[in-house]
């Protein structure tokens, strides 16, 4: 009877968590996500006319197989999958925090949502939902026993996310603790299903190897920064409630053996494996590879996201504790929990605003691409760099023979290129993922400058760079004096006609 009154009660949140997120993921113009977020939509998107996008690296196959049949609603359905994805998941971690026995479990589902960043990637098209659903999932099925679905579900893992890798020896140790070896080797399920299925496409069988987009550093483009990176950061992930259950909860841990549920020590060791650890170790790792400008890490606080369930759980080990060492009467504790979660859930409209907007570059590439769809030029081929311009403009960003995502060589900026042609070289991604100096086409003489934009109030972007659009058309002959004039009205006043 303990449970009686949430089995009516969680239900009804889990519905509501489905019907008001997605009604602010379908108001949310932006994303938290920004280019990454639009790049998966489109991968997703079109995967089903291109097959091969289902095993691109980068994309992360078993995420895109999962998201493709919502996308074909648009980017507001890839939104809606991880809307219903992040319900899914504060539900397990309901059902994980009653199966590890702690009291008040329908408050998991408020830690979790609540947490700033999570709120806002369920608004996105992002893959740190999905991962952290596979993560929850498999702790419950591992803590109820089923030791072969959950290895299943976490060999899928990297697929979703790469650094899902660094959970993988957590649960190798967890199956050995309770002598189930036989399943250890079905955590390579699945990089064994994606190899094969690669294999067909590039020609190789060991192509997740050999094509890792994160191998080496990239930290001449993004930086590194500091190893406490994340800590720093802590506010805007979790929400200073969070944290400090964080804190405690680790503490709790330490002493949780003898005086609470007086767990034996293999259980109690057991739950530090396979429930706190996920979040320690990845958590760690992304402050390491940041820290010495690896992996091509941009120290982008997203990433925490994914291991957010783990976070959840020794967030409620705590208000277990808590609640052990308060005096007063259940239902007052019961009182506590739900005045709390109320608390949590506005959080999230502190710190972020949601609706999500579009952020202040996307607000001048949608300009942009409006004036460029409007005007003659756009019936040219269009190179550009920012993945947001496919997406103000409409225009499939796998039909080459209608855009391509970079020229063909930035030492060499005219190879290639025809005569009427459009590049669209911005400030953030041309430079950076680009490398293309804006140098290389505003100083060619093949190239006259058609368009430029700046946001009204300038702001710097990575490298650097004050944020601009610059338009050019590739030209067999250099005009001279017209084409210098041209390009200093232009500098002089840009957004102009």
């Amino acid at each position: 009877m303990k449970h009686q009154p949430e089995k009516y009660l969680v239900p009804g949140i889990v519905a509501l968590l489905v019907i008001v997120y997605g009604f602010l993921a379908l108001l949310s113009e932006g994303t938290i996500g920004e280019a990454d977020d639009i790049s998966h939509y489109y991968f997703a998107r079109y995967s089903f006319r291109y097959p091969h996008l289902l095993v691109h690296y980068w994309a992360k196959p078993f995420f895109t197989a999962l998201a493709a049949p919502f996308a074909q609603l648009g980017p507001n359905g890839i939104r809606i999958f991880n809307v219903l994805a992040g319900a899914a998941t504060a539900y397990l971690t309901y059902l994980t925090a009653r199966e590890l026995k702690f009291r008040d479990p329908f408050l998991a589902m408020f830690l979790l949502i609540s947490s700033p960043l999570y709120t806002v990637l369920m608004l996105s098209g992002m893959t740190e939902i999905l991962f952290s659903l596979m993560l929850i999932s498999s702790i419950l099925l591992f803590y109820r026993k089923k030791y072969g679905w959950a290895a299943v579900i976490l060999s899928f893992m990297p697929f979703v996310r790469t650094e899902g890798v660094v959970i993988l020896p957590l649960f190798v140790i967890a199956l050995a603790m309770v002598r189930n070896w036989r399943f250890i080797p079905l955590l390579l399920v699945g990089t064994i299903f994606y190899s094969i299925a690669g294999s067909f496409h590039y020609g190789d069988l060991l192509w997740v190897i050999h094509r890792m987009p994160y191998q080496g550093g990239a930290g001449d483009i993004y930086g590194h920064g500091t190893l406490l990176h994340y800590v720093g950061a802590a506010k805007f992930i979790f929400g200073i409630p969070m944290v400090i259950f964080i804190l405690l909860g680790w503490v709790v841990w330490a002493t949780d053996r003898w005086w609470i549920r007086r767990l034996s020590r293999r259980e109690w060791l057991m739950e530090m494996v396979v429930v706190y650890m996920p979040f320690f170790i990845y958590f760690m790792a992304h402050s390491y590879v940041w820290w010495k400008g690896l992996g091509n890490s941009v120290g982008l606080i997203r990433v925490i996201a994914a291991i957010l369930p783990s976070a959840t759980l020794l967030g409620m080990l705590a208000w277990n504790g808590i609640m052990a060492l308060v005096p007063v009467r259940e239902q007052w504790k019961r009182l506590a929990a739900l005045l709390l979660a109320g608390f949590l859930v506005t959080l999230p409209h502190r710190l972020y605003e949601i609706p999500v907007p579009l952020g202040p570059t996307q607000q001048v590439m949608k300009k942009a691409s409006i004036w460029l769809r409007e005007s003659p030029y756009f019936d040219s081929r269009i190179y550009y760099y920012d993945p947001y311009f496919c997406h103000f403009t409409r225009l499939n960003p796998f039909d080459e023979k209608r855009v391509k995502a970079r020229i063909y060589s930035t030492q060499n900026a005219e190879v290639n290129i025809q005569d009427g042609e459009i590049v669209i070289w911005d400030a953030h991604f041309g430079p950076n993922e680009g490398n293309l100096p804006l140098e290389k086409l505003m100083d060619h003489p093949g190239f006259r400058l058609v368009h430029l934009f700046r946001p009204e109030e300038p702001y710097r972007v990575l490298g650097g760079y004050d944020y601009e659009i610059c338009i050019f058309q590739r030209i067999m002959e250099d005009d001279g004096e017209d084409n210098y004039q041209i390009r200093n009205h232009l500098l002089q006043n840009p957004n102009s006609n």
